[in-house]
């Protein structure tokens, strides 16, 4: 019974830490999003309509030609989003969808666009409340040259921030870098960079750093490398093609000796994961098909001895 026990929880423990591995790391933005403590998908994701769009970008392409530089204010106003100029003149006014408006209790934005060697700089600082949690963020996004034209606001979301919808969203731009902070204790929440092809995402998890770093191929934002760290230490290593996980992941102890790895196809875990004790010797084997266990799993003391099998199919432990 006790083997029985053990065999279960440390079948658990690997299979959560995969999960969470596997729930972080599928997709730059989903892990990026996960990380950032202020992150409100209906809010990043919400598009302007279309005529506004267009009262916005004539207003700061007029602007930039006059002046090389322009800012625009938003701010959250009885359900409406208020956008105006710096004397206060109305850009435009639209109504909310009232999800967004009830989940999004305060948000005030400064945005400011410019010119810099013929790309387009933009600068954000924002101050959000959304589901009782009050951040300021601070951004700057500097977009390639070929972007321009109204497709700007495909990149750039109605806070001024970058929209991180999708990896590929990196070809688009030269750098990126955003910074956010506890508005009551002034405390530095979440930081993302972006520059020459290397995405990296750091954040404080209560006493735990939590830092991801993301390296694509050649410029090629479909495929690239993920590493996950915790207090500076590499925790897991794996590649991504097309957003999701492909090959073999491993996972490491602190004193980087490895603690697990496991193979995955098209983002889902298949064929043999194995965990180690920290003196290098197995402990347990398992095999999955597409995220399910089937077959069996071995559980192995530290002598190499076998503890315990178990045999399982579709993901359910066969009882003999």
């Amino acid at each position: 019974m006790r083997k029985n026990f053990i065999l279960t929880m440390l079948m658990f423990l690997f299979i959560n830490i995969l999960s969470i591995a596997n729930e972080n790391l599928p997709a730059v933005n989903t892990n990026i999003n996960n990380m950032n403590p202020a992150y409100d998908e209906s809010l990043k994701e919400y598009k302007i309509q279309v005529e506004n769009t267009e009262k916005l970008y004539n207003y700061i392409e007029k602007t930039i030609k006059e002046n090389s530089i322009t800012t625009v204010f938003t701010k959250l106003e009885n359900s409406n989003l208020v956008a105006s100029d710096e004397n206060d003149n109305i850009i435009f006014i639209e109504k909310l969808p009232e999800n967004l408006s009830k989940t999004t209790t305060y948000f005030e934005a400064k945005q400011i666009y410019q010119l810099k060697n013929g790309e387009l700089l933009v600068n954000s600082d924002y101050t959000l409340e959304s589901n009782g949690e009050k951040t300021r963020i601070i951004s700057e996004t500097l977009l390639k040259k070929s972007i321009n034209g109204k497709n700007i606001f495909e990149i750039i979301d109605l806070m001024g921030d970058l929209n991180i919808s999708s990896e590929k969203i990196f070809a688009k731009i030269e750098n990126y870098k955003s910074k956010i902070y506890d508005i009551n204790n002034g405390k530095l929440l979440f930081s993302t960079t972006y520059k020459n092809g290397k995405l990296e995402a750091e954040s404080q998890v209560d006493e735990t750093f939590v830092k991801m770093t993301y390296t694509f191929d050649d410029n090629n934002f479909n495929k690239g490398t993920v590493n996950l760290y915790t207090d500076s230490k590499l925790f897991a290593t794996v590649r991504i093609i097309n957003s999701l996980q492909e090959g073999e992941m491993e996972m490491f102890y602190p004193n980087g000796k490895v603690m697990a790895t496991s193979i995955f196809k098209n983002g889902k875990l298949n064929g043999i994961s194995k965990m180690y004790y920290d003196n290098g010797k197995i402990m347990l084997k398992m095999n999955f098909i597409d995220d399910e266990l089937n077959g069996e799993t071995i559980l192995y003391g530290e002598s190499g001895k076998i503890i315990r099998k178990q045999l399982y199919r579709n993901g359910e432990e066969v009882i003999k």
